[in-house]
């Protein structure tokens, strides 16, 4: 009797606690850096190399320095729920170099429409950070 009764328990308990899904409220107007399924550049990460190779411009960035340069430089920006970008700051930059910050900006700003992050299969706005380098040798 106390074996049928503690296992009636133990099925009544897990099964109520199974038969509750938890509930997700998704904000659209929210800001992810977390999500499900990362925001991403048409055709992928080597997309966007090849992107951003062949649509930098360094002449502003050759004159300015006029010497040697290696100049990492963070950009955020956010891909919203449509996969426009938005928001397009400068984080970080090893290097005083104005020119290599306006470029990271306007490179981002002219970059095709991204498919959009996803948090429980619906399209959210994501943070992203793209490292650019900026070398001259």
């Amino acid at each position: 009797m106390k074996t049928t009764l503690a296992l009636f328990f133990f099925l009544t308990y897990f099964s109520a606690a199974f038969a509750q899904e938890p509930i997700t409220t998704i904000d659209t107007n929210q800001i992810y850096d977390v999500v499900d399924v990362d925001a991403e550049f048409p055709g992928g990460y080597d997309a966007l190399n090849k992107f951003i190779r062949k649509n930098i411009n360094l002449n502003e960035v050759i004159e300015f320095s006029g010497k040697e340069m290696n100049n990492k430089v963070l950009v955020q920006f956010v891909v919203n729920t449509e996969g426009l970008i938005e928001d397009i700051k400068i984080l970080k930059a090893d290097a005083y170099c104005p020119p290599c910050n306006k470029e990271a900006i306007r490179l981002v700003a002219s970059m095709p429409q991204w498919t959009p992050g996803k948090v429980s299969g619906k399209p959210v706005a994501m943070r992203i950070t793209l490292p650019l380098i900026f070398a001259i040798m």
